[in-house]
């Protein structure tokens, strides 16, 4: 039987919220936007699609007005994310090695494209993981590429990690068993099955698949 782990990004396996904040006000002021962002601004859209972060900062604009600024945005940020990378979680590499040798791991998140990529090259992770799925990427919900990525690889079972609301409910609209990464930057209020570090995912992925089985 195949087991997988995909992993959410923002909240799970970094936290980039100081660089992005950095990075978007750099850009719409090198561009003469009036916008101006807050790392709660920020924080706000994490785990979000592109539409809905654009429907959330943009309202003044249509959706491929907003979409236009967005992409912007990601494009400038991912080149000033390759120079200041974001947090990596303490003992990340010790636990993904682990879990990578019983596990096959992926990044699924709902950022645009190149992003995940981003995370994997500058901060040296490209060996832990299988392969990785975006929002950009076809389009999808996050729920519909956890479907997509599980029968495209062939994958019996899958254990989704991220740390907000609207993963829990995406794992869940994907039959999929969730972890909630309470490290993170979201809070869940019924979160049965939680994880304070990522530490503690090495025992508690185990006792997830053991009740699968």
């Amino acid at each position: 039987m195949k087991k997988a782990i995909f992993f959410d990004l923002d909240g799970t396996l970094w936290d980039a919220l100081n660089q992005i904040t950095i990075s978007w006000n750099l850009t719409m002021e090198k561009y003469h936007y009036a916008y101006r962002f807050s790392l709660e601004d920020v924080k706000s859209i994490m785990g979000l699609t592109p539409e809905e972060t654009c429907q959330l900062l943009f309202k003044d604009k249509s959706l491929k007005e907003g979409l236009d600024i967005f992409h912007l945005l990601v494009t400038e940020e991912i080149n000033y994310l390759s120079k200041h990378p974001g947090i990596i979680y303490e003992n990340e590499d010790q636990v993904l090695s682990v879990l990578s040798a019983k596990y096959d791991l992926y990044v699924v998140s709902n950022s645009d494209k190149g992003y995940i990529e981003n995370y994997l090259s500058t901060c040296n992770k490209e060996k832990y993981f299988k392969g990785h799925i975006c929002a950009g990427d076809l389009g999808l919900a996050k729920w519909q590429n956890i479907l997509y990525l599980k029968k495209k690889e062939k994958i019996d079972e899958v254990i989704y990690v991220g740390d907000t609301l609207k993963d829990k409910i995406e794992s869940e609209k994907a039959h999929v068993k969730f972890i909630h990464a309470a490290y993170g930057f979201g809070k869940i209020d019924d979160d049965q099955v939680k994880i304070n570090n990522l530490r503690e995912l090495i025992l508690k992925a185990e006792e997830v698949f053991d009740k699968i089985a």
